[in-house]
């Protein structure tokens, strides 16, 4: 493996599994219940939401990167959160929170398979490298990793994170 290509794989286990500069995608979502999930403050996107949005577009970069096209189609970004989450429902929760580990690990697996060179490629015919489009999601998902904590403090759910 190139050496930038370990740079993101190392970029990526630590967005999704470790805590340095930000909480992980683990601990933010680490106990939470299907009613903590579906929690709505005003006009807010829940907890679950934000979630399907991830899912929704990691899934995306997954297809992107293998050069598949996604079966989920959204009208616009809005439709990519789908439903508020049913604050009753701990198997769906259960599953959405399952779907999100599958599809991430998909692409770390993605990443680990790309052959050396593939990282300043253009995926499909988009022109950007395929390089950027690993560094916004990652971004993309830390954003919301985000709003997940906050959403979590406003809901008096977060047990603060032990740096040491």
């Amino acid at each position: 493996m190139e050496k930038s290509a370990e740079l993101i794989l190392e970029q990526f286990d630590i967005h999704v599994h470790q805590n340095e500069w930000f909480v992980s995608m683990d601990v933010a979502l680490e106990g939470i219940t299907s009613a903590e999930a579906a929690w709505c403050l005003n006009q807010s996107n829940t907890i679950w939401q934000i979630v399907n949005h991830l899912l929704f577009w990691n899934t995306d970069v997954v297809h992107r990167l293998r050069g598949t096209l996604n079966p989920a189609q959204a009208n616009n970004n809005d439709d990519t959160f789908g439903e508020p989450g049913n604050p009753a429902d701990e198997a769906g929760w259960e599953r959405t929170l399952s779907e999100l580990q599958g599809v991430m690990q998909r692409l770390r697996d993605t990443i680990v398979e790309m052959e050396d060179g593939k990282l300043d490629m253009p995926y499909r015919d988009e022109g950007e490298p395929t390089r950027r489009l690993l560094s916004n999601i990652m971004m993309h998902d830390t954003y919301h990793i985000g709003q997940i904590v906050l959403l979590r403090k406003l809901q008096a759910t977060w047990n603060a994170f032990n740096w040491a």
